[in-house]
Parts: structure tokens; C-alpha cells; sequence
């Protein structure tokens, strides 16, 4: 009886073990981001071991794998929606990442605000596209529409033009811009959560121990069958 009990016990330990890693994990996730939101906080994961698969995995959500890879890993840090979306629009050169500026509305996190960002690639994708036309088109017409409910116009300044290169907005009555987007050198990045290594030092420090619990819940639970 004894030894049919192995793989589960087995299974549990393992499980349990990844339980610890991966409340590691997650307790340093506020030291390596910055007031993290509770979708960077929900960014791993953890597949339990079973009986038939002795193996218990704390892994990234697909869904956070692009954001949180580059502070496992180090390295280019991936590029986010607003920057893959400007490099479509031919705004952002490449090599280049988009950082807030001065006129950026963000939220209690540190992100841009999601309206302002829709707002800016509204306007960006008629004005680059279609461009303004003199004879008051469709599109320049929506175009002035976009303008009046952001509270101005946005525009690409490009190396060169005697402002630093970025997304501006001017306002619709006087002559005032103020950055929104700055474009910078594509950072790199330090690894700052070297989960492998965390990984290592909780299972020295909690298999054992979890192993023993889980042989005597094993043990326990035959007794009662």
C-alpha cells in the first residue's frame, strides 16, 4: 500500500513546492516593479504535478510573457502595442521606444491613460494616411472632429525639426505643444528577476520538508480508504 502511494505524495510535494516558488515570486515582483498594477501581479502561473506528470511548472502567463521576459531574461525589451502601432504609422523610427512625456495623462500605475493613447493613434493614422486636405474631406473633417474632442492636435516632430523627436500636441486655439510621446534608444535590460535562481533556493529549502508533510497526507489518506 505503501508504495502505491508515491506518485501522489510525490505529486503533492512537488506541487506545494511550486506553490512556494511561486509566492516567492510574486512577493518580489513590487521590488522589481515600480508600484506594479494587479495584472503584473497575476503574471505567472503555476501548472500543479499530478500522478501521471511528476512535474510542477511556475511559468509566465502568455498573456504577461511579453512585459515580464525581459526582467527574467534581460536583454531588448519588447515593444509595446502604442509602439508597434506607431512604427505602422511610420511615426516611430526604428531602433526607437516611446516614453511619456510632459503632456501624458497616467493613470495611479505610471501607464498613459488608454482614451489618450486611442486618441493619439486616431488622429496619427488620418493625418499620416490621408493626409489634411485643403478641399475639407471626409477624412479632414473627422480629422478636426478628433482634434476638438482631444483638445488638440497631435503631431509627429522628426529628428531634425528643432523639437526632440516624439508626439506633440498643439492646442486648437494658440500656439502652445507640449510632448505626449518623447522617442528614445530601444532600451536593454538588466535581468532583475532571476526566477531560475529563485526557483533553485526555495526547493532546497522547502521539497524536503514539503516531501515529509506530503508522504504523511498520503499515508493518511490510505488508512482512511
Amino acid at each position: 500500500m505503501s508504495a502505491e502511494q508515491v506518485p501522489f505524495a510525490s505529486a503533492l510535494a512537488l506541487t506545494w513546492t511550486g506553490q512556494d516558488v511561486k509566492k516567492e515570486i510574486d512577493g518580489l515582483l513590487p521590488q522589481v516593479f515600480d508600484n506594479p498594477t494587479a495584472y503584473t501581479q497575476a503574471g505567472f502561473r503555476l501548472y500543479p504535478a499530478t500522478k501521471r506528470n511528476l512535474r510542477a511548472l511556475v511559468t509566465f502567463r502568455e498573456d504577461a510573457r511579453h512585459f515580464l521576459n525581459a526582467q527574467v531574461t534581460g536583454g531588448q525589451r519588447t515593444m509595446k502595442a502604442l509602439e508597434r502601432a506607431l512604427q505602422a504609422t511610420k511615426a516611430l523610427p526604428p531602433g526607437m521606444m516611446a516614453v511619456p512625456g510632459q503632456g501624458a495623462r497616467l493613470d495611479r500605475y505610471g501607464n498613459v491613460d488608454r482614451g489618450q493613447v486611442v486618441q493619439v493613434l486616431s488622429q496619427l493614422r488620418i493625418t499620416m494616411t490621408a493626409g489634411y486636405s485643403r478641399n475639407m474631406s471626409h477624412d479632414a473633417r473627422t480629422a478636426i472632429r478628433a482634434q476638438k474632442r482631444a483638445g488638440g492636435r497631435f503631431f509627429v516632430a522628426r529628428a531634425g525639426s528643432g523639437l526632440h523627436a516624439g508626439v506633440y500636441q498643439r492646442e486648437l486655439v494658440g500656439r502652445n505643444i507640449t510632448p505626449v510621446f518623447l522617442f528614445v534608444r530601444s532600451a536593454s535590460y538588466k535581468v532583475r528577476l532571476p526566477v531560475d535562481e529563485i526557483a533553485r533556493r526555495v526547493i532546497d529549502l522547502r521539497l524536503q520538508s514539503n516531501w515529509a508533510s506530503a508522504w504523511q497526507r498520503a499515508l493518511s489518506t490510505a488508512k482512511r480508504a
